[in-house]
């Protein structure tokens, strides 16, 4: 059996914002330099703590390079100059579940169809593509590992506003009961990521994905953990989709603003299949957190904060 790969460095993208908060304390634990790549327009840019509480060890450098991360092109080129031996993009199972026939379950194997309604996740998907193209026999290991709908406790999520919307009573009805969510808790994907880099498999796509839900169950489950009734009315995805167009107009931080999603991302979100995730399970250990843990910890936090908001 083949010892764990310990990198000298790391190159990471994909991974900023929340996600980066996720996965880059995972990655301390490997102790070397790491590289990220941000847009030139992103702000935020993700700090890496120690792995954990009880091991108070030192941080480790973090080299932050910008540019235009729009284009494939551009990561390749940053890769490239980077002289490191393994390069994970931080992908999006949605380029993958995205497709004409939703009752068919995806997998890593799954061959994307390329048709998107959202130029974001088409950008994603290109991507994606370039860095498993870029793998390379005695070259720069690549592979893309994939989180989907981000469940983290805490932090500033679309699911994370729904699930406040929820809690609060201010949900005052249902939307895209049918589409499929294949949530991803924040700390799996962090340990899924590590656990890639130490197997160190060139040109695999990994899925770090738990349960599958359709949102009408993600209702229910809501709904008896937190005690609150689901909203007994539906509101049809078409009429989601023409108020989706509002959203550019809307003040931000508007209540409104909170209810209705961007046309496109309920577009693509009425297109996506369930996903399995067998091989990712079986290769890196992944034991994913149950939706229901993860749910009820993002209820106590945003129980909170809803809580609060209510009484201001």
């Amino acid at each position: 059996m083949r010892s764990p790969y310990r990198p000298r460095r790391i190159l990471i993208a994909g991974a900023t914002g929340t996600i980066g908060s996720a996965i880059l304390p995972s990655l301390a634990g490997f102790g070397v330099p790491m590289r990220v790549l941000l847009h030139h327009r992103d702000l935020a840019v993700p700090l890496a703590g120690p792995p954990s509480l009880d091991d108070p060890g030192p941080r480790p450098t973090i080299e932050v390079a910008r540019g235009d991360l729009a284009r494939p092109e551009s990561i390749r080129g940053e890769a490239q100059s980077a002289g490191v031996r393994i390069f994970v993009l931080i992908g999006y199972t949605g380029t993958v579940q995205e497709r004409d026939d939703t009752s068919r379950p995806v997998n890593e194997e799954t061959l994307p169809e390329g048709r998107y309604e959202s130029e974001n996740v088409r950008l994603k998907y290109e991507t994606e593509a370039m860095v498993l193209e870029s793998n390379r026999s005695g070259g720069m290991t690549t592979m893309v590992v994939s989180p989907g709908v981000l469940a983290q406790p805490g932090a500033s999520t679309i699911l994370g506003g729904f699930v406040e919307l929820f809690v609060s009573g201010e949900l005052p009805f249902r939307v895209l009961n049918e589409v499929w969510l294949a949530t991803s808790d924040g700390a799996d994907v962090g340990r899924g990521v590590a656990s890639a880099i130490a197997l160190g498999n060139g040109g695999r796509r990994y899925f770090l994905t738990g349960d599958c839900r359709r949102l009408q169950e993600i209702y229910g489950l809501l709904s008896e953990i937190s005690g609150v009734p689901e909203p007994r009315r539906k509101l049809p995805d078409l009429l989601l989709e023409e108020l989706g167009l509002l959203t550019p107009v809307l003040p931000r931080g508007s209540f409104l603003r909170r209810l209705v999603l961007p046309r496109e991302l309920v577009l693509h979100m009425k297109r996506l299949a369930p996903v399995e995730n067998a091989r990712t399970r079986a290769e890196l250990g992944l034991k994913p957190t149950p939706l229901r843990s993860t749910l009820t910890a993002m209820i106590g936090t945003e129980g909170d904060l809803a809580r609060r908001r209510a009484s201001i």
